[in-house]
């Protein structure tokens, strides 16, 4: 196996093993089990009407979360800068509203939103 699968196995299986499988809410995400798979440092699995990339940043410790929502006329949600604590509320919280606002990501997980003028 090359070097970079074994770091992504590796990552997919750190996300798994201590935040996603460490909890009961996860089975109430509706999580298509035979959807999951090891992505660029990470994991991606499908949830009711979304796609959930976890990404290990592992140069600062950090995840990155993305939400792909099925319906393409709704934008998807990153999550930059995330302690493993806060993977699983944060998917939690996008899965039980349906879709997932900056508003309620920010408050769940304490960061404030990077405004960038275009």
């Amino acid at each position: 196996m090359a070097e970079k699968e074994m770091t992504n196995e590796k990552a997919a299986k750190h996300i798994w093993n201590n935040a996603l499988q460490r909890s009961f809410q996860p089975f109430s995400w509706g999580l298509d089990f035979s959807s999951i798979k090891t992505i660029e440092n990470g994991t991606a699995f499908h949830v009711k009407a979304a796609w959930v990339h976890i990404q290990y940043m592992m140069q600062v410790d950090l995840f990155k979360v993305t939400i792909i929502p099925d319906d393409k006329q709704k934008n998807q949600i990153v999550c930059e800068r995330l302690i493993l604590g806060r993977l699983v509320p944060t998917i939690d919280d996008a899965v039980k509203h349906g879709s997932i606002s900056e508003k309620s990501v920010c408050s769940i997980t304490g960061i404030r939103p990077e405004r960038i003028a275009v």
